[in-house]
């Protein structure tokens, strides 16, 4: 990973001249912010607000202005021009919002990007994963039951008996775990209090996201593995993103090239693409009619990047917008990541991973802690997963 500051550091040779020697002063500290904190806090079940200020207490003092900076404020503090700031910063979309609305502890994901962890290949496609885990369950005799919507639940006051599905088949156990959005089970199955659809829309959601999937009969060797495109316009764009349609006049987008090292995403000779651009998500544009219109306008503005017209070369094109992320995975205004992470929604103040009212229900995934983002998904599996070891040792 160090050779990839190397290479940025030459990119920007001529707008910052310091840019490696800054980027290491820059990742010392997303590193001591990742190291005095991931163990402590995020891999870690919190069991009251009195648990999670006396754990914060044990945090490095040095830290605590962080928590009152915002992502990109953190980011100025290092970098003295802006296309250093916006390529530095960019890691906040991956929590689903912008730099500028992201709290600065969450710079710590630039260390886990450029020294601790880095991005990693899954040869054959991100679903692999999925596939490796099927198997490691098969192995264990674990019987898979799909396309199943649970719609109700049968307590007897004091936990889960059983859940039922739309069929009106119950589905016992001693214990239930949900993997669907924390917060919106809570608002649709569950029905407490504190998740009508009123206090759901007062939350602070994630941003939407438009991604479509895009194969084409021919190859393009110009163009990388990721690759961001930013408008001339970054912080205005990222200020308005989740109120403003407007921005999407001059989207910010993401290009995965699938098959630039997995060539059996795609058929001998032919490119398969993946195109993400974050947008408002439900509750601030409701209408997508304008959808093809919009990606026409990323596909043209891609071409003219990347030297070439590869509009009379797409042979398949699939668009989600918020609506399709809604509908197929259950979240909320269809905000693609869930929950956002601000200062009320992060720790002892995101939905627990235990329900408030039955002790057998446990839930896993973005809303709930530690937050959104797949290796948060994972820690939150391993912090579920004590939770249910603990409900069974009482």
């Amino acid at each position: 990973m160090y050779k990839d500051i190397a290479k940025l550091a030459e990119q920007f040779k001529d707008i910052e001249p310091d840019f490696e020697e800054k980027m290491h002063k820059y990742l010392k500290k997303s590193g001591a912010l990742f190291n005095d904190t991931v163990d402590l806090v995020v891999k870690n079940n919190l069991d009251s607000m009195v648990d999670y200020i006396a754990t914060l207490m044990r945090v490095n003092p040095v830290h605590v202005p962080v928590l009152f900076k915002s992502f990109y404020q953190h980011v100025e503090e290092y970098f003295d021009s802006k296309e250093a700031q916006q390529i530095v910063s960019l890691v906040a979309f991956f929590l689903g919002r912008t730099p500028f609305d992201t709290m600065a502890i969450y710079t710590l994901l630039s260390y886990t990007e450029f020294q601790h962890d880095g991005y990693f290949n899954v040869v054959g496609g991100m679903y692999k994963i999925i596939e490796g885990f099927l198997e490691e369950l098969a192995k264990e005799n674990v019987k898979i039951h799909y396309n199943i919507e649970i719609v109700d639940y049968i307590s007897n006051g004091k936990r889960i008996e059983s859940v039922i599905d739309k069929n009106g088949k119950q589905w016992s156990a001693n214990t239930i775990l949900i993997n669907a959005d924390a917060a919106v089970f809570r608002h649709t199955i569950m029905k407490h209090k504190n998740y009508t659809l009123e206090k759901m829309d007062k939350k602070s959601w994630t941003m939407g996201f438009l991604t479509f999937y895009i194969g084409l009969k021919c190859k393009l060797p110009q163009v990388n593995h990721h690759n961001y495109y930013l408008g001339s316009n970054f912080k205005e764009y990222a200020d308005k993103v989740l109120s403003d349609n407007n921005t999407m006049e001059k989207p910010y987008y993401y290009v995965n090239v699938v098959s630039k090292y997995n060539e059996d995403c795609a058929p001998k000779g032919c490119e398969s693409l993946f195109f993400v651009c974050p947008v408002p998500n439900l509750l601030n544009k409701k209408d997508w009619d304008d959808r093809d219109a919009i990606v026409d306008s990323i596909i043209e503005d891609f071409s003219n990047r990347i030297g070439k017209d590869i509009a009379p070369e797409i042979i398949s094109r699939t668009i989600h917008t918020p609506i399709e992320w809604g509908e197929q995975y259950n979240l909320h205004r269809g905000s693609g990541l869930g929950l956002s992470h601000t200062f009320t929604q992060i720790g002892a103040m995101r939905p627990a991973n235990v329900d408030e009212r039955f002790k057998n229900l446990f839930y896993v995934g973005a809303s709930t802690v530690p937050g959104a983002g797949l290796p948060m998904a994972m820690i939150s599996s391993k912090l579920a997963f004590e939770r249910i070891e603990k409900y069974f040792k009482k």
